[in-house]
């Protein structure tokens, strides 16, 4: 069996990536992670199992790392390093690296994968959770959170990194920002020891968010951040974004991500300028045939339906006559 074979074995590459394998992954990395077989081992380790000097292992261990190859642990003063997943490498070789070089039919299949890879790892917690018990585990992009919300968080963080939003990387859309997944506190940090991302300020972090809402982005985190600590605020289109399109396909609307809010539209006050159905990513606003006169202009009727919204405020928050309010929900039956 080749080395490529057995890489593809080990590291369960999946086989609409493996065409592009030499682009994702280097002939050291491919020997390291074979040599290894899922084996956590230490710098003179990886040097034995490779036949190179401690240096050599070391470098490329840390380079593995960066790369995601790899991961590592540290205890008791030791650094052991195991071999990662395909799934992780693959993530962060469409935010940094050259996942463009890949033909656009076969970006098209590959993250189509990786979106039946995120169903698949979240189904049965998702699942749970429709039915109204308790998820063995947790699920991220717990709730839709409105902007404010996400600026108090932000004001309670230590530590704010920013990231290329993966899912937009990968998926490609839509047009809409880029550098938007703001890892919090303790995820900040673990970025920044594998040398990713873009430290922020919080000023500058607020900004981030504020840009991102103005330019059509939902918002998601834990909203029960507080007692159980900050970790990752993600911006997300609905065309693009994992959680918004699993959760259309396991038809969890409202669940998860969850809503705590509905919009409510005065129709007395709307000028029917039609903001609302540009950002609206859930067609819960949206232009009738009905022409009606207002301010002397002939406009077509905007009608709504609340079962559509999902909570985000895109629609409020940019509407110029506030005939959009964001009301909260009564969450006391919904885990």
């Amino acid at each position: 069996m080749t080395l490529f074979d057995q890489f593809v074995q080990v590291f369960d590459v999946w086989e609409e990536a493996r065409p592009y394998l030499p682009l994702l992954v280097e002939a050291d990395e491919m020997r390291l992670v074979v040599a290894a077989r899922g084996r956590s081992v230490t710098v003179g380790q990886a040097a034995d199992l490779l036949g190179t000097s401690p240096q050599q292992a070391a470098n490329l261990l840390r380079r593995a790392y960066q790369r995601h190859v790899v991961d590592k642990v540290v205890a008791e003063g030791v650094t052991r390093y195991t071999p990662g997943t395909f799934w992780h490498r693959l993530d962060h070789f469409a935010k940094y690296e050259n996942w463009d070089d890949i033909p656009a039919s076969d970006r098209r299949r590959i993250n189509r994968r990786f979106l039946d890879e995120f169903i698949a790892r979240h189904r049965a917690n998702v699942t749970a959770m429709v039915h109204g018990l308790q998820p063995e585990e947790g699920v991220p992009n717990d709730a839709v959170l409105l902007l404010p919300e996400v600026e108090e968080m932000l004001q309670a963080a230590t530590h704010i990194v920013v990231q290329p939003c993966d899912c937009r990387r990968l998926g490609q859309n839509c047009e809409r920002p880029v550098e938007t997944c703001l890892w919090l506190d303790d995820l900040a940090l673990d970025a920044l020891d594998r040398g990713h991302g873009r430290r922020l300020s919080c000023d500058e972090a607020i900004d981030l968010v504020r840009r991102a809402d103005k330019a059509g982005l939902m918002h998601t985190s834990d909203s029960e951040w507080k007692t159980r600590g900050l970790q990752a605020i993600c911006n997300c289109c609905a065309c693009d974004c994992y959680p918004f399109r699993a959760a259309q396909e396991l038809g969890s609307k409202g669940v998860w991500p969850r809503s705590c809010y509905v919009a409510v539209h005065d129709t007395q006050l709307c000028n029917l300028c039609g903001a609302c159905v540009n950002r609206c990513h859930f067609d819960a606003f949206y232009h009738e045939d009905r022409i009606v006169e207002i301010g002397g202009k002939a406009r077509n009727n905007i009608a709504y339906e609340p079962d559509r919204c999902w909570g985000c405020g895109l629609c409020a928050s940019t509407c110029p006559s506030q005939a959009i309010a964001m009301e909260p929900l009564d969450l006391t039956s919904k885990t």
